[in-house]
């Protein structure tokens, strides 16, 4: 509903006289929107089929597992990262501000806490 919500804002935007950069630009923005949903339908996917082949949470330690995500995550998705970064169509690169980057920072930190917290 909320991509649907934004999708709808997106294609309201369009005004009679937009030049046809600004028309490219609100379709590469609905294809945006369009993306989202779908990445939205392969985690509703995702969480479904984990939910149905695991049963019970019980069964299966929950940190070790998703730790194990986000490794194959890790070396499954950093050449796409690398590839998109060497072709131009993502650039890689850190916060450019101080705000964002102490924000990035404190958010590090209270993960670690909490994580440290919770194998003590």
């Amino acid at each position: 509903m909320g991509v649907a919500l934004v999708s709808m804002s997106d294609s309201q935007a369009n005004h009679p006289g937009q030049t046809i950069a600004e028309s490219a630009f609100n379709a590469l923005v609905l294809l945006g929107d369009f993306l989202a949903l779908i990445s939205a339908l392969f985690y509703a996917m995702y969480v479904i089929l984990l939910k149905v082949r695991i049963k019970s949470e019980s069964r299966v330690d929950m940190q070790l597992f998703f730790g194990f995500v986000g490794l194959f995550n890790i070396i499954g998705l950093w050449p796409i990262g690398v590839l998109l970064h060497l072709t131009g169509a993502e650039v890689f690169e850190l916060p450019s501000t101080a705000k964002a980057m102490s924000a990035l920072l404190i958010n590090v930190c209270f993960y670690l806490l909490l994580d440290l917290r919770s194998t003590l």
